[in-house]
């Protein structure tokens, strides 16, 4: 089996729809399919033993990437002429290149689908404008998105819509292979791992760990480690000293795989602020790694994460801040959380993350094959 992962960006740019493609590729690999990555981002023709086709795009002064008539026209010359018998494109709201693929892989008689990446709430109505314009429906393309979150929202403004979960993976023992914090300490540590922009949030949680060290009086004493990088760094190191945390909180800046898992086993808890997660794959990370999570109820972590069980769904800053003091302050409940997580692997591990692509790429085909009931005698 031939399968294109179309996307708008890839590989050398960093981010989370980058990385989650170079891993679907590998695990799909692993099963012996022939996966590739089809996008416009420049830069080499093999990422980590993945091949990778680049289109080329104009590029448009101040904008970056223009996607033109020309450039979807090469996009559907490069899906011929690899004959491709999957086209799985990876969209957020606004993906020329992801949505231009979908319906050139199903136009081209391969099974298509579409697996969306980020929240949709606030601008949905697009979806529905597209369905108008596109007709995905009539084009017979599979839709999915990451988390049962962002199906929700894909389905109330496509009405009639079938949307299926795809959701990221990680590699689950690589995570659980962390060091074990001692659950009893003199300091309790909170991590987290994200992207320093207005999106995560990233001062709410600054203001939340400080209202939480104030409620805690020093005792026991606390630490919050924010990995990462973005242009919020100055700002909640400016906002971490005029609440008076500053020594408080480190911002080591962007770690790899190997030091947040180092992060993760030194730490006693993880802490996610946004509410705009559509999955939230470094929840996840460190709740394989054993830490009790804290997330936002209306993020995709809802999907891995059981209040009271894995850790601490929250609505809001208050509710924030009331759970990283209760994490810190109530040794037995953080134990218990502890153990669990420890001892119980989270679901989406590669291997099934794959096995369950594969199962929605069979069913891809047969709607590609099923014929019109216009078509039925």
């Amino acid at each position: 089996m031939r399968v294109a992962l179309v996307c708008d960006w890839f590989l050398p740019r960093q981010g989370g729809i980058e990385l989650h493609l170079r891993d679907l590729a590998l695990a799909l690999r692993r099963y012996g399919v022939d996966a590739r990555v089809v996008t416009t981002t420049r830069g080499p023709d093999d990422v980590d033993g993945v091949p990778v086709h680049r289109v080329r795009a104009a590029l448009a002064a101040g904008a970056g990437f223009a996607f033109t008539p020309g450039g979807i026209a090469r996009l559907r010359d490069v899906l011929r002429a690899e004959r491709f018998d999957v086209v799985h494109a990876h969209a957020s709201v606004i993906s020329p290149v992801a949505y231009a693929g979908a319906l050139a892989g199903a136009r081209e008689g391969a099974a298509s689908l579409v697996t969306f990446h980020s929240m949709l709430h606030r601008s949905a109505f697009l979806l529905g404008a597209s369905e108008a314009l596109f007709g995905w429906s009539r084009e017979r393309i599979l839709l999915s998105a990451v988390s049962s979150v962002v199906a929700a929202q894909a389905a109330q403004w496509m009405p009639g819509a079938a949307i299926c979960v795809l959701p990221n993976g990680i590699d689950v023992p690589y995570w659980r292979m962390a060091g074990k914090a001692e659950t009893n300490a003199d300091e309790i540590v909170f991590a987290s791992a994200m992207r320093l922009s207005r999106k995560k949030r990233p001062e709410r949680l600054v203001r939340a760990f400080a209202s939480a060290v104030r409620f805690n009086a020093g005792t026991p004493a606390m630490r919050l480690i924010v990995a990462g990088d973005g242009p919020e760094r100055r700002a909640m190191r400016r906002l971490a000293s005029s609440l008076d945390v500053g020594d408080l909180v480190e911002l080591p800046g962007q770690l790899g795989r190997e030091e947040l898992r180092e992060l993760y086993g030194r730490s006693h808890a993880f802490v996610l602020p946004s509410e705009r997660e559509s999955f939230g794959i470094a929840a996840l990370e460190a709740r394989a790694a054993g830490l009790p999570v804290i997330a936002m109820l209306a993020g995709g972590a809802r999907d891995f994460i059981a209040r009271g069980v894995d850790g601490l769904l929250v609505r809001d800053e208050p509710e924030l801040a009331r759970a990283i003091s209760r994490l810190a302050i109530e040794t037995p409940f953080r134990a218990y959380v502890t153990a669990h997580n420890r001892s119980v692997p989270p679901a989406y591990d590669w291997t099934d993350v794959a096995a369950l692509h594969l199962k929605y790429y069979g069913e891809a085909a047969a709607l590609r094959d099923r014929t019109p009931r216009a078509n039925q005698p």
